[in-house]
């Protein structure tokens, strides 16, 4: 049947302008959209956009007595269709259903009904947007979230922008990390001149880009396995015989089980909304989500032996643009879009969330257990670093202090050992002696071999854009 609809999500959602969608789409209950954001934690960041789940109760706004200065955003692309793999072992578990000659029972029952399957393989790979959701009334459009996001980013950060002035972004050059910054872009409206440089995924661009993993090539991906096989996956086995004893003759095994997580997730990206994630209980969703901690943990993050060095690219290209002098800098915002990885590897250089405890596979420690991927790198993450002045109190001799202090996910996370200043934010000197700290013994060139790929040693377009002009083609990666 076709649709003619005029939908006004945008303005449901803080925004301006309404779409109008003419296309066919099949039956969705719109009772069940947007109904289960309570379940996106535990997704391993493969479902729609989630503020970290633990709030600081910590302002982002700018301390009293304080003027922003400087604003550093580094960002992921919105919700997105699974990658081509993914996608793949989402269709296997799609036929085996459309081959199965019964009747569904139990949470499979749904199925009966005149269900749709969410994916088709053109869209594998790409940013969900008005033009390839399978559900008009769908809220969680990458496209949707990307222009929300500027619209918060200009309520708080406009004053460092002039408007008629110049504003060049980055993004790496898989397309829908491009089209999140596109969309981005186009919902700061017609006030600024901006200008998207495109940096390549390419090994070739070595330390100069926004995604140096790749031309890491010490980087090992079985690095921590044998810590990750320790983990019990019975709860894999308890669903699949919990589906199969409903449905006998489905013959659902444990990679089943396992690969209908990603089928919830990105049903939701595309659709708002999925039944099969109806399937799980609490505790398989908590065991889930630990298991693909534990996999971010060991291939992205502190329990990788180069991944420091792989994040040293983007931290010391960000500490180098918070101690530069105003005058020395083109403009006072710097946006870049990439991939949930090269934010986790960030982070890995930063050390908001190492507390020194590796995760273990042996056992799921609730209270050591601070490295929640899922928290960190959802959808449309964005972390921001924030550089602000303040007045100086009269033990000072200087009139003004600059401080520095993290937002992740709109929620202010402090430095655990650096958090006296204002807004629990870090004062810079003090900041630049914890980064130098965090950065010793670390050298991305030598820990990952990169001048096979490369003679790019570091980071620089963030300061030769203008003469450079980063072009790069764009990938479906």
């Amino acid at each position: 049947m076709l649709i003619s609809v005029l939908f006004l999500y945008h303005t449901l959602f803080g925004l301006s302008k309404a779409i109008a969608i003419k296309s066919p789409y099949p039956y969705n209950d719109i009772s069940k959209v947007g109904t289960q954001q309570d379940l996106f934690k535990y997704l391993d960041g493969s479902a729609p956009y989630v503020s970290f789940p633990v709030n600081t109760s910590i302002s982002k706004e700018v301390p009293e007595g304080c003027k922003m200065t400087q604003v550093q955003l580094f960002a992921r692309h919105g919700e997105r269709y699974p990658s081509t793999s993914a996608g793949k072992r989402i269709l296997k578990i799609w036929n085996k259903l459309s081959n199965f000659t019964g009747r569904f029972n139990g949470t499979l029952s749904f199925l009966n009904d005149d269900y749709t399957f969410f994916l088709n393989p053109e869209n594998l790979e790409l940013l969900v947007s008005e033009n390839n959701t399978l559900n008009p009334a769908n809220p969680y459009l990458g496209s949707l979230d990307a222009e929300r996001h500027a619209e918060e980013f200009l309520a708080q950060y406009s004053d460092l922008l002039t408007k008629g002035g110049n504003l060049t972004v980055f993004a790496s050059s898989s397309r829908r990390v491009h089209d999140t910054a596109q969309d981005f872009i186009q919902a700061l409206g017609n006030s600024y001149n901006v200008d998207l440089q495109i940096l390549s995924e390419d090994p070739s661009q070595g330390a100069n880009s926004l995604t140096p993993a790749y031309a890491c090539g010490t980087w090992n991906e079985s690095e921590g396995s044998e810590i990750i096989d320790q983990f019990d996956t019975n709860y894999l086995v308890d669903i699949a015989d919990r589906i199969n004893s409903n449905n006998i003759g489905l013959n659902f095994t444990q990679t089943d089980a396992f690969n209908l997580f990603n089928w919830c997730a990105f049903e939701n990206n595309v659709r708002g909304y999925s039944d099969m994630c109806n399937i799980f209980t609490m505790d398989e969703l908590l065991k889930y989500s630990y298991y693909t901690d534990l996999e971010s943990y060991y291939s992205d993050f502190e329990g990788c032996s180069v991944c420091r060095a792989i994040g040293s690219i983007p931290f010391n290209a960000s500490v180098n643009l918070l101690t530069s002098k105003e005058e020395d800098l083109d403009q006072k915002v710097w946006i870049s879009f990439t991939h949930d990885t090269d934010i986790i590897n960030y982070l890995s250089a930063v050390g908001l969330f190492d507390n020194g405890k590796p995760l273990t596979g042996k056992h799921m420690p609730f209270f050591e257990h601070i490295f929640r991927k899922a928290w960190i790198a959802p959808c449309g993450a964005r972390l921001y670093t924030q550089k602000f002045s303040c007045n100086g109190d009269s033990t000072t001799q200087n009139s003004t202090q600059s401080f520095v202090r993290y937002v992740l996910n709109d929620v202010v996370i402090p430095m655990e050992n650096c958090n006296s200043g204002p807004g629990f934010s870090c004062e810079l000197s003090d900041f630049v002696n914890y980064a130098q700290q965090r950065m010793d013994g670390i050298d991305y060139v030598q820990q990952c071999n990169s001048t096979q790929y490369s003679n790019e040693t570091a980071l620089t377009f963030y300061w030769d854009y203008k003469t450079k002009n980063y072009t790069a083609p764009l990938l479906l990666q």
